[in-house]
């Protein structure tokens, strides 16, 4: 009797056993959704909805992942070391030149009008305007129309948004607010779960609906009244597994959006039913723990923004770099997907192309801009293409349908890393044309010239550390990156001219790298990142620290570049403008005029886009948080800036800056 109860339970745990771990792969496997470029169903952690089973796994995973390298550690080093290509014999430099034939000639289609109906203006993401009535010789009279405050300060960096006679942005807190553009009063208020539209919301000029994301969920409300479009999804909302702040695109009856899977989510426009997701990663799937298929760091997160060719039905795609940011133990070859431009082809739901700007990046230089769909003229041709301004102070000018860079460049032999585990690329790309609007890599006459001791200061606590194109990141020892180039707000680009606008920073700072030493985990290292500065507070660098610059996008050169935004301390000491680090934008117009915001003087200026001549300016309460909102109405056109600070500036000099809750409206003098 005692021996068939034995029996009994041992049956009766197995069959429990049986169904947890049934349960549990219900709960992180996604079986429902078909990925275009997956095999195989690929159990993810990410996926896990129950919170008390994803510690469960997530225990257990650690706890395996640690076991199985004691016992595999001689599997684990063949599998880093599976590439035998010496290392010596190879090229100090590949050039790669530029195509010269089936280029794709322009359609001369480009999303333009008068409205700012989307985050960056339109789906080009051009932030251009082709309004004029505020012009260059006229922008001195600009003077503000009203202000509207926000209850709680905090940071904003959403692109706000018009259509018809109304203002729509993400708030302080989490909330989405529809303003009167008469008198900026709130017309209604929509709380979210989340921080809404990050990264910009958008209306459907369509059927007059929002949509955005709060992080947490995709969200379509109706823009009259603020409550939610119950046709779509959930009475209006999509309950999302990935984080997603970007902002969506439309294309045909298609809304598209990029998460944190990394991945690409399209569902109907009007049902907000799924129909497919790309994955963000690499196909092969690595059997050890680092970069496993549980945890794969190999994709880049496409947080950046998205942009959409609306004739060709194409959706581009700028992204991240793979996780561990500065340490890439967990992630062997060049991860795929990641600091790239990518193409997909929504009709056919297939992917075009894909450009990899940096291979297995470990520096933190991943592309925050979204793609800019313009047009070039090339070899007599007029010829569309994509331009990401990226954080590394390249533009990339790549063809709209093959994704070739139209401007020759090399691939230049670089330093290896000597910390084990690490396997950093043989060769990153140089690019020399467009030429760089920011500063690419620390060489030592770069330190700051500000004043003699400063100088001194900087040179002390730099002696030993490491710096240079590309140098490898190590162990307890301090390697010099510039931090900066172009954000997630992107560039401005005039179509008819091929002319690019972008602000930009050249922060100076300190990347390392320490042992982990904790049991339970699957990290070797730990990253530590921090600012060079020098006793007074200013970047250890040469100023200037932000620049605001125009290139000619058809042969690749500069037309001018100025220092942006001062310190009116240093002014006032005879200093010549420095510029100083800047998080906010730039829109230009067709009336001969850039508008850029975002310095820590807090001022929004007016510049002449043709010279660079400083026309006009106006110091807000806070830094100006996103890029300029440009719009008409009733005959009358408007200048809308947000002023509520930086996240970014302020964790980076703390004592600069503060956070706001104001928005601005300019027009002409009556």
């Amino acid at each position: 009797m005692l021996i068939q109860t034995i029996k009994f339970l041992i049956k009766s745990l197995k069959f429990l056993s049986l169904l947890i771990v049934l349960f549990v792969i219900y709960e992180i496997t996604s079986i429902d959704t078909k990925y275009i470029n997956k095999n195989s169903i690929i159990i993810d952690i990410n996926n896990v909805r129950n919170p008390q089973v994803k510690k469960l796994v997530r225990f257990l995973d650690n706890y395996f992942g640690h076991i199985y390298f004691r016992i595999s550690k001689k599997k684990q080093e063949e599998f880093y070391s599976i590439d035998k290509v010496e290392y010596n014999n190879l090229p100090n430099e590949i050039i790669v030149k530029a195509p010269t034939k089936n280029l794709t000639t322009s359609n001369n289609n480009i999303d333009n009008d008068k409205d700012w109906t989307r985050s960056h203006g339109n789906h080009s993401s051009n932030k251009f305007s082709l309004l004029k009535k505020i012009n260059s010789s006229n922008v001195h009279k600009l003077d503000v129309k009203w202000t509207y405050q926000f209850p709680k300060k905090g940071p904003i960096p959403g692109n706000a948004i018009f259509f018809e006679d109304t203002i729509y942005l993400s708030s302080t807190e989490k909330s989405v607010v529809a303003l009167k553009a008469s008198n900026g009063k709130m017309i209604w208020e929509h709380k979210t779960d989340g921080q809404a539209a990050v990264r910009g919301l958008m209306i459907n000029k369509g059927n007059k609906n929002l949509y955005f994301c709060d992080q947490q969920n995709l969200i379509s409300l109706n823009s009259l009244d603020g409550s939610h479009n119950i046709k779509f999804g959930d009475k209006g909302k999509i309950k999302l597994r990935h984080k997603c702040q970007t902002t969506p695109a439309i294309i045909n009856e298609n809304l598209i959006i990029a998460t944190f899977e990394p991945g690409i989510e399209v569902y109907d426009l009007n049902t907000g039913k799924v129909k497919w997701k790309f994955y963000l990663k690499e196909k092969d799937k690595n059997y050890f723990r680092y970069g496993g298929k549980r945890y794969d760091y190999s994709g880049g997160n496409p947080w950046g923004g998205i942009s959409a060719d609306l004739d060709r039905e194409i959706l581009f795609i700028s992204t991240g770099n793979a996780g561990r940011f500065y340490e890439g133990t967990g992630r062997p070859g060049k991860n795929k997907y990641s600091n790239s431009v990518i193409a997909l082809d929504i009709k056919n739901k297939k992917l075009l192309w894909e450009f990899q700007e940096i291979e297995h990046d470990i520096w933190n230089y991943d592309i925050a801009s979204p793609p800019i769909l313009t047009s070039i003229k090339k070899n007599s041709l007029k010829i569309d293409v994509v331009v990401v301004p990226t954080k590394f102070g390249n533009t990339l000018v790549l063809d709209r349908l093959t994704g070739k860079n139209l401007f020759d460049y090399k691939k230049k032999k670089v330093p290896l890393s000597t910390v084990p585990g690490e396997k950093t690329a043989f060769y990153q790309k140089e690019f020399s044309l467009p030429e760089p609007f920011s500063k690419k890599y620390f060489k030592s006459d770069d330190v700051t010239n500000l004043f003699p001791d400063s100088t001194k200061y900087i040179e002390e606590i730099i002696k030993n550390a490491t710096y240079g194109f590309f140098q490898p990141n190590s162990v307890d020892v301090k390697n010099i990156v510039y931090k900066g180039g172009a954000q997630w707000m992107g560039a401005s680009v005039d179509s008819s001219s091929g002319t690019m606008f972008v602000n930009s920073s050249d922060i100076p700072s300190f990347l390392w790298l320490e042992k982990n030493n904790k049991i339970n985990t699957y990290y070797n290292y730990s990253s530590k990142f921090s600012v060079i500065r020098d006793q007074y507070g200013y970047p250890g660098s040469k100023p200037p620290w932000g620049n605001l610059t125009s290139i000619n996008l058809n042969n690749g050169k500069k037309n001018w570049s100025i220092p942006f935004g001062e310190y009116e301390k240093l002014s006032l000491k005879g200093v010549p403008i420095t510029g100083t680090v800047n998080f906010g934008g730039v829109v230009a117009t067709a009336g001969n005029l850039v508008f850029a915001t975002g310095t820590v003087d807090n001022k929004v200026r007016a510049y002449r886009a043709s010279d660079g001549k400083e026309l006009w300016s106006y110091r807000m309460k806070y830094l100006g948080s996103s890029p300029p909102t440009i719009f008409e109405y009733k005959g009358e056109q408007y200048i809308l800036v947000l002023s509520t600070g930086s996240y970014t500036v302020k964790a980076q000099f703390p004592d600069q800056t503060e956070y706001g809750d104001t928005v601005y409206l300019f027009k002409l003098k009556e």
